[in-house]
């Protein structure tokens, strides 16, 4: 199937002589639904059941009108595709953009490219409409600035803004997965396990869909990587147990990088003596595939265990 243009508006206002008019865009919307559905080679008939008509699926389509919220997600459900699946395809098969920015961030921080983190804060523009948003992603840069040098200062203020805005979201997303795990390296120990306990509590409605899933065991990770720096031990244990209880045999990147940190507390509390089994640990993550995070884990190894 063809990328089609961007279009996640479902309807837009424009003013025209002194009255506001409603222009609608449901037709993109029925159109993007029609391709899916003849991709899967899949008829009408064979989406319609008896709260959703024929006749209402024809007309959505073609643009006549536009299904109530709850006949879009059994229309979609008819095709046999996910809600995000379906919203994927209608933002032209691209991430959103904060999401396409972390992964930049993430590549300028293995690169070590201050400069370049510095170019993405100055040209960053307002993306969101509301201003919160793009002072938390603005933050995440700044943020991935002061990984690499530490003179460069986030302040206290916006701190209290992170944290605040953290603890009045009553139910975690995505979004605040995405803000929380690349943020955490900057707040105190404190607030990071009053805000871990948070996360733990506030995202349980999202967790079973598979990519809040894996972004939560690598916000755990880190969270715990980061308290294990910060020698609190028992808390780091305590977010350890719950990490375990979501992983399952797939998730072998984030059990082989557990492993690593549960050894790396045993080995601080003295219950081993060498250290064969953590390079061995790395290794496997450099194996399987991820050589930036074995360079990081090598580099904490040795800031953790500076005699080794």
């Amino acid at each position: 199937m063809k990328k089609r243009r961007q279009n996640t508006d479902l309807g837009m206002t424009v003013f025209i002589k002194g009255e506001f008019m409603k222009v609608n865009r449901s037709i993109e919307l029925g159109e993007l639904y029609r391709e899916l559905r003849i991709a899967r080679g899949l008829k009408l008939k064979d989406v319609a059941k008896d709260n959703l008509s024929l006749s209402q699926l024809s007309k959505f389509e073609n643009g006549q009108s536009m299904l109530a919220a709850d006949k879009l997600l059994l229309a979609i459900e008819g095709i046999h595709m996910t809600f995000s699946e379906f919203s994927h395809a209608l933002n032209n098969y691209e991430e959103p953009t904060f999401f396409k920015l972390g992964k930049k961030l993430v590549d300028l921080q293995s690169k070590q490219d201050i400069k370049g983190l510095k170019e993405v804060l100055n040209t960053y523009g307002h993306y969101e409409s509301f201003d919160t948003y793009n002072r938390l992603n603005q933050l995440v840069i700044r943020v991935a600035i002061h990984t690499l040098d530490n003179s460069y200062v986030i302040s206290d203020e916006d701190k209290e803004f992170l944290t605040n805005y953290l603890y009045s979201i009553e139910e975690w997303t995505e979004y605040e997965l995405y803000i929380f795990g690349n943020t955490m390296i900057i707040l105190s120990n404190n607030d990071l396990i009053f805000l871990g306990k948070s996360f733990i509590e506030r995202n349980k409605l999202y967790i079973s869909i598979p990519i809040n899933k894996k972004n939560a065991q690598i916000a755990l990770l880190n969270l715990i990587m980061i308290l294990i720096e910060g020698k609190e031990l028992y808390h780091a244990t305590y977010f350890i147990n719950h990490l375990e209880k979501l992983l399952t045999y797939q998730d072998m990147f984030a059990t082989v990088f557990l492993n690593f940190l549960k050894q790396m507390i045993a080995y601080l509390q003295g219950e081993i003596k060498d250290t064969s089994e953590l390079e061995r640990y790395i290794d496997m993550v450099e194996k399987l595939g991820n050589p930036t995070m074995a360079m990081f884990l090598r580099v904490n190894l040795k800031q953790l265990l500076p005699n080794h």
